[in-house]
């Protein structure tokens, strides 16, 4: 979902500092991370806190008193819950799955009645074996997938009721984030040419875009002075209650 906004590539997720107290999770352009900084000079990591806050920001931005766009967005979420392709390919393969069986069990009555060689009885019941077992472990892949999708269902219609209750959204939910975002774009040069790497634009999948400054969703290095701490505490909730005032 993550887009370099100067080369158009992936971003990939790392870890920084992973033994010791600095430790971040930030993403990074694959092409930069991997073929070096030559060919993407300008892109830089970004941390997963910092999308996550400015996605929540974005979203509560977008949301208030904004009925058309919540609309969009219950939309979506509606067609989520409403998917039954899993529960579709399931019913189809436990229809495969019986007929193979039947087919096992005639085979078996043509051998009792000696209407079949044995060489010939081995080849077919072996290849019918095979895919009834292929099949089996493809129904037990997409039960295992139907069950995580139950889990993402139970959770998009609390998320469906937030909407029609119009609440904030206060804790990043990577299901609801995917269920409404088609991408998001990091980095930016302007048409004047000025370079932000900290750029973020999210393209929702209803065809809106929201930009923000994901540096004001950094968090505050841990050995700043506590100066710099007070100012940068939480810049996500900072902004929120200044848009929150000057709404009012």
């Amino acid at each position: 979902l993550l887009e370099c906004g100067f080369c158009g590539s992936n971003l990939s997720r790392r870890s920084w500092h992973s033994n010791s107290q600095y430790k971040k999770t930030i993403w990074q352009c694959v092409t930069g991370t991997k073929k070096g900084k030559k060919f993407c000079p300008e892109s830089k990591g970004i941390e997963e806190i910092a999308i996550e806050k400015a996605f929540l920001e974005s979203y509560r931005q977008l949301t208030s008193n904004n009925k058309d766009i919540v609309n969009g967005f219950l939309e979506l979420v509606e067609a989520c819950l409403n998917d039954k392709s899993l529960e579709k390919s399931i019913r189809k393969l436990e229809r495969e799955i019986t007929k193979i069986s039947n087919k096992q069990n005639s085979l078996v009555d043509l051998r009792l009645e000696e209407k079949i060689d044995s060489q010939l009885y081995e080849e077919k019941y072996l290849s019918l074996q095979k895919q009834y077992t292929e099949k089996n472990m493809e129904k037990e892949d997409l039960e295992f997938n139907l069950k995580n999708n139950n889990e993402i269902k139970n959770r998009m219609k609390t998320f469906k009721t937030m909407l029609e209750k119009k609440e904030v959204l206060k804790d990043f939910d990577r299901y609801v984030f995917e269920s409404i975002v088609e991408k998001v774009i990091v980095g930016e040069i302007d048409e004047n040419g000025n370079v932000d790497p900290y750029k973020l634009t999210f393209v929702y999948k209803t065809g809106f875009k929201d930009d923000l400054d994901g540096e004001k969703f950094k968090t505050p290095r841990k050995n700043a002075s506590s100066k710099n701490i007070v100012l940068g505490k939480d810049f996500a909730e900072l902004s929120s209650y200044t848009n929150n005032h000057l709404d009012k």
